[in-house]
């Protein structure tokens, strides 16, 4: 049986050196009638390129978003500290792939998974002359834009935040922005701010 088993191998095998032969064959004969040597009719493609490892991909539907943060009353802003109503932004990761991760936080602990990847976000925009920690806005005063994670741990403007692992596959992850009332005179009006973002995998 084990030598009955070797045939068809070895009938693969052969024919398709046999057919390697053919098309080597064929496309001399086409070389020629195409006239390859003839100057000015012939040329050559240099092609380059890279292939990277990437833990997740973004979701283009994540990537740019507008966030409307609603109508929001002075009145319920008088002290410096209070804050509007959180408003969710959803971040989706696709194809993130399985892989080893080391990383610790900035108390020194380790967030460690043989197959999970890690991920960190960080914010970037103009800072609040007040509280840099907090985005701006322009329009109106006295209130500025404090980003959180899921757990609404704040998240400074520029760095990032704490690592957080990645489930192999699809994940969705939340922050919110937050509207808050700053040391600046309170002064109303229609309001904007552009926030873009870095996501980073260790």
């Amino acid at each position: 049986m084990k030598e009955a088993n070797k045939i068809p191998h070895c009938m693969m095998a052969c024919g398709l050196g046999l057919s390697l032969l053919s098309s080597t064959a064929l496309s001399a004969e086409l070389d020629k009638v195409d006239n390859w040597d003839v100057d000015g009719a012939n040329g050559t493609l240099y092609v380059h390129g890279a292939l990277t490892e990437s833990a997740c991909r973004l979701a283009m539907s994540s990537a740019y978003q507008t966030v409307e943060l609603g109508i929001l009353g002075t009145g319920q802003l008088q002290k410096v500290g209070q804050t509007g109503t959180p408003v969710a932004v959803q971040l989706r990761l696709e194809d993130c792939l399985s892989g080893e991760s080391r990383n610790r936080n900035k108390l020194g602990n380790l967030l460690w998974s043989p197959d999970m990847p890690a991920m960190k976000i960080r914010f970037l925009a103009e800072a609040d002359n007040q509280s840099p920690q907090l985005a701006a806005v322009t329009g109106a005063q006295g209130i500025a834009l404090q980003l959180s994670n899921a757990s609404y741990h704040p998240i400074a403007i520029g760095q990032y935040s704490t690592p957080e692992l990645v489930s192999p596959g699809q994940n969705q992850l939340t922050y919110y922005i937050t509207p808050i009332r700053t040391t600046a005179g309170l002064s109303s009006g229609a309001y904007q701010a552009i926030i873009r973002f870095q996501v980073s995998y260790d």
